[in-house]
């Protein structure tokens, strides 16, 4: 690595080192201990941010301990669920953030935080970071594309200055997402990845081993034929990631993120090179990788005359979804927390008047939990993110506790952790919302993080009196103390 980055940063042609964080959810040196001396040689690192291992007070102080070091250049991602077993099992996953919240965080610290020490006000020094996110394009079902597109537009609102696509060997996918940001008006630049792949990472990718990653089985036929070369495919996989550099600028992607197991800094630049001298024909090229996945969902329409993507929406044909669980639920919060119903309103001092007394505001709790987790599974967080995921938890029932979205991880409709097991809460959320007309919803705001001073504590009295994130939200506020008037 560091041989490799005293290269690059001789060499004046790669911009930053981009070090991974624990990649396939595997313990490994951490990249904030290589960034400053990846620093020194003279290059900038891109630090992966991965929202896995810590909570948010310990990424605020890493964060500042990166701004102290002057490394600014950061890659929010959720991160891979913990895969090794460690000291007595399997270690606790955290994901107290998600990347959309994250890049909040990070807003907040380049805007100079502010926060309440002893009653006073504190000010801290703006920092400066310049921060990312990544999207996963490659996604066969209508759900899981949508979901991710939806959850690209809150990390953009979030305030992502740059996007990373995840590997895939798709370009007509590439052409989809500058589509999606053409026509919604969005001019966040756009990082192709680019992935020098040998037939042994292919496989791997293939069988779903490596989250996020799509290799076809023609692709992976066609890799196992390229190994019986004398160099066992090295000139191949070099000229398809050149190819591929060719593609997306071409395309108009402003930059790429080039990477692979052995790859070295010759290797780089003998794709930059190459891929500069294939530029003009990228037209030509994009035939070279027409490798959609069966029964795939693209969404646009495809242009006949250059493979690529028209203008024009492609018909979204997935299955709505009704059960009478989340037919229950909907009616339930029409009348009783919808700020317009006046069973809310009845409900309001009733809720008032349980919350001052602790006895019967335990009661109440546990009366609340024993329902919910008979409907919902739930693990009592005190603040109830029903509402924002079409009444499936994101907290008992996501493994890395989404509230904004998907992660990059499943794999056709499928959760990450539990494949062929567990549909993806948001696949199951879309459909439900689709029987409605209300998928759409899933990006129109960004949903806080969980307020962990409220577990174990009533979501319903949280929500009544103002407390939750739903509340805070929608400016439902506590009712007010009648004044005592004296005769």
């Amino acid at each position: 690595m560091i041989e490799n980055a005293r290269k690059a940063a001789g060499g004046g042609k790669i911009h930053a080192v981009s070090l991974t964080d624990n990649p396939s959810g595997i313990p490994a040196i951490s990249p904030e201990m290589f960034c400053a001396e990846i620093k020194k040689l003279g290059i900038e690192p891109l630090v992966h941010f991965a929202l896995r291992d810590k909570n948010r007070n310990e990424y605020e102080s890493l964060l500042y301990g990166l701004s102290s070091l002057e490394v600014e250049n950061l890659l929010v991602l959720t991160g891979d669920y913990p895969a090794t077993v460690g000291l007595g099992g399997k270690a606790k996953p955290v994901f107290d953030l998600d990347p959309v919240q994250a890049l909040q965080l990070i807003g907040s610290l380049n805007a100079g935080l502010e926060y309440d020490a002893s009653g006073k006000k504190t000010v801290l020094a703006p920092t400066n970071f310049f921060a990312g996110a990544a999207i996963s394009p490659f996604k066969q079902t209508e759900a899981e594309l949508m979901g991710q597109y939806y959850k690209l537009k809150k990390k953009i609102e979030a305030g992502a200055q740059f996007i990373v696509t995840q590997v895939g060997y798709d370009v007509r996918k590439w052409h989809e997402l500058l589509m999606w940001e053409k026509i919604n008006g969005y001019k966040t630049p756009l990082l192709a990845n680019i992935y020098i792949l040998p037939y042994g990472a292919g496989k791997i990718m293939n069988a779903n081993r490596i989250p996020g990653c799509v290799v076809t089985d023609k692709l992976l036929v066609q890799l196992d034929e390229e190994r019986t070369a004398k160099d066992k495919g090295k000139a191949a996989r070099l000229n398809r990631a050149a190819e591929m550099y060719a593609i997306a600028k071409g395309m108009g992607f402003q930059g790429a993120h080039i990477g692979g197991h052995g790859a070295t800094y010759e290797t780089l630049e003998y794709i930059m090179a190459r891929g500069e001298e294939l530029t003009p024909k990228w037209q030509e090229l994009q035939q070279n990788f027409d490798f959609p996945q069966k029964g795939g969902f693209y969404l646009y329409e495809k242009d006949g005359k250059t493979g690529l993507n028209t203008e024009k929406p492609a018909n979204r044909n997935a299955k709505p979804a009704n059960p009478m669980i989340y037919m229950f639920s909907r009616a339930a919060h029409k009348v009783m927390f919808d700020q317009n119903s006046i069973v809310f309103k009845w409900l309001t001092p009733f809720a008032k008047s349980i919350d001052k007394g602790p006895r019967l505001k335990r009661a109440f709790a546990k009366f609340e939990l024993v329902n919910k987790t008979v409907l919902f599974n739930c693990m009592d967080c005190g603040d109830c993110a029903l509402i924002d995921t079409a009444y499936v938890c994101p907290m008992s029932q996501c493994p890395k506790g989404q509230r904004n979205g998907p992660c990059g991880g499943s794999y056709e409709g499928w959760c990450e952790v539990y494949p062929g097991e567990k549909q993806c809460i948001w696949v199951r959320a879309y459909c439900r919302l689709k029987k409605h007309k209300q998928e759409g919803s899933i990006g129109e705001y960004i949903v806080a993080p969980c307020d962990w001073e409220l577990q174990h504590t009533s979501s319903w009295l949280n929500y009544y009196m103002g407390r939750d994130h739903t509340a805070k939200r929608l400016g439902i506020k506590p009712p007010e103390s009648k004044p005592n008037v004296k005769q």
